[in-house]
């Protein structure tokens, strides 16, 4: 097949939705796929066009002043310029067009302009309810042949702007060299941003800690606003590691050595940082705020405990994970390979065929 991803940004500029095409694109080549990727290069600084595990990626126009910016958290500028420059690639002859959920406007244009010349998807993986939103939701939903949905809670909302071709591909990950250690530590992976509230994370073990008598070290993973202002409060607080943005190899080993993945965050749809906890046996503990998505996959997936967005409550969970831990961790090796790159990415085209 001939695919072509209309993404908003792409390596070396990740965030979740760009890890998830990223992981898709890399096997559809590994396939014998012939996969294109074309983004906003939000940092200026990137190569107009590269190879990298033999996806073809397209940064066709340049603006460090596109993202985190407008009423979208977009310049809308930037959209319309970018949706325009698509041009070339649209009148292309493509298998499958798969539109990222953002920026919105150009797989309306393309089914203004292109309507018979692929099929087209629309990749939806974050939900949002406000009165504007849902008018958007309701065109951008409606401009792709099929929609794709990163899970079965997203699925249901979606359910409210149509009713035909809803698909649930989940967020996924290389399960074969997924093996736990030791797990001797709590974990915290994200952001350290106001919305996922790390400072959750930090006092619900420190409480668990004191009412239990433990000692459990918490290890947070991922830089952001929050980080420099949370290691200046627990500074000298042993149980608490701050690492930064790490890489591969480090992630690995901490998730290698972790017990419990705790994610507080008000706004989730399906984070990878779950699926990678579940493939090493690592259960969860999200959060019962209504824009988490998170907190419907733990349920369903039985792979952890929901607690109110309450610090005491957290550590709460902490214990009763802890007082059947063998259970989460075996329900975590039960189901992880339904979450393996090579069969999330082999189901995905399988809906096209």
């Amino acid at each position: 097949m001939r695919i072509l991803v209309v993404d908003e940004l792409c390596p070396p500029q990740l965030g979740g939705i760009q890890v998830r095409f990223k992981g898709l694109a890399k096997q559809w080549a590994a396939m014998g796929h012939e996969v294109h990727v074309t983004a906003i290069d939000h940092l200026g600084t990137s190569s107009e066009k590269e190879v990298i595990d033999g996806i073809n990626y397209h940064r066709i126009m340049k603006d460090d002043g596109y993202y985190k910016s407008g009423p979208f958290g977009r310049k809308v500028s930037t959209i319309f310029t970018y949706t325009f420059k698509l041009k070339p690639f649209f009148k292309q002859e493509w298998d499958l067009i798969i539109f990222c959920q953002f920026p919105m406007l150009p797989q309306i244009f393309y089914k203004l302009f292109y309507k018979k010349r692929a099929k087209t998807a629309l990749d939806f993986v974050e939900y949002r309810g406000s009165r504007l939103w849902k008018i958007i939701n309701n065109i951008i939903l409606n401009a792709a042949d099929q929609v794709i949905c990163i899970s079965n809670h997203v699925k249901q909302c979606v359910l409210e702007h149509r009713k035909d071709n809803l698909h649930i591909i989940p967020s996924f990950v290389d399960t074969t060299g997924a093996v736990s250690a030791s797990k001797t530590n709590y974990i915290f992976m994200g952001r350290m941003v106001e919305h996922k509230h790390p400072e959750h994370a930090i006092q619900a073990v420190l409480a668990y800690n004191e009412t239990y008598n433990k000692n459990m070290p918490l290890q947070m993973m991922g830089g952001g606003g929050m980080l420099q202002e949370l290691k200046t409060e627990y500074a000298g607080n042993g149980c608490i590691t701050f690492l930064g943005s790490v890489d591969d190899e480090v992630k690995q080993q901490v998730l290698a050595n972790g017990r419990i993945l705790i994610l507080p965050s008000e706004r989730e749809g399906l984070p990878i940082v779950v699926i990678e906890a579940m493939s090493y046996g690592v259960p969860t503990i999200t959060t019962d705020y209504p824009g988490n998505g998170t907190q419907f996959f733990v349920t369903e997936e039985q792979i952890g405990k929901v607690a109110q967005p309450d610090v005491n409550d957290i550590a709460k969970k902490i214990k009763e994970i802890e007082d059947d831990y063998d259970a989460f961790v075996n329900r975590c090796n039960q189901i992880k390979d339904n979450y393996d790159t090579k069969v999330i990415a082999q189901k995905y085209l399988d809906i096209f065929r």
